[in-house]
Parts: structure tokens; C-alpha cells; sequence
């Protein structure tokens, strides 16, 4: 799973959306990305409209800011864009994987995890 803290104010995550939008369109269909966005936007339905009309179809949480916004707190962010892979025990695998390094870090991981449950 892909945690991905934004905001529709914040430039570097509108920046990084196409390629959170790519991994999320090459591995979402075998199941080996889910994508959760967090906005840490005051108001939810500016977060409704900007997801419209952008096209982003993974699913989103408007959960206000990061000071009040409780899965913000728990992941202790500060600042946006955040981005977490967590994986399937929960645990967080990288933080902060932005353009290609994204797309390399979850190609390794899948081609590692498809060889290893084909032996």
C-alpha cells in the first residue's frame, strides 16, 4: 500500500500525482498496489472537485490539516507531499519515493515478491 499525504495547494504533489497515477495504473489490477491519498486540504470538497477533475480514481481521505488530521499525526507529517510504502505486515518499507525511484522501488519489490511465491 501507498500512503500519499498532499495537498491541493501544494505544488510538488500536484507535480508527483501522474507518477503516483502511473504505478498506480501498471500494478493495481494484479493487486500488488493499493493507493490511499490523504489530503491534508481544509476543505473537503475543493479535495472533491480537484480529484474529479484530475482524473485521480484511487480513493482519498479528506482529513483536514496535518496538526488536526489524525492519520497525518500518526505518521507524524509535518510537510507535504509524504508518500509511505507500507507493506502487507503493516510495516513501512521506504518513505518519500518520488518520480522514477517510485516505479524502480515497486518493480524490485513485485518482481521480488512474484519470485519468491513461484519457488
Amino acid at each position: 500500500m501507498l500512503i500519499d499525504f498532499w495537498a491541493t495547494w501544494c505544488a510538488p504533489c500536484i507535480v508527483e500525482m501522474p507518477n503516483i497515477k502511473n504505478a498506480y495504473d501498471k500494478y493495481k489490477d494484479g493487486g500488488d498496489l493499493v493507493v490511499l491519498g490523504i489530503s491534508v486540504d481544509q476543505d473537503p470538497s475543493q479535495v472533491s472537485r480537484f480529484v474529479t477533475q484530475r482524473g485521480i480514481n484511487w480513493p482519498q481521505i479528506a482529513a483536514g490539516p496535518s496538526d488536526v488530521n489524525p492519520i497525518a499525526k500518526a505518521y507524524y507529517v509535518s510537510g507535504v507531499p509524504a508518500t509511505f510504502l507500507i507493506n502487507q505486515e503493516g510495516k513501512v518499507m521506504a518513505k518519500d519515493l518520488r518520480g522514477p525511484a517510485l516505479d524502480r522501488y515497486l518493480s524490485q519489490l513485485i518482481n521480488q515478491q512474484s519470485q519468491h511465491a513461484a519457488k
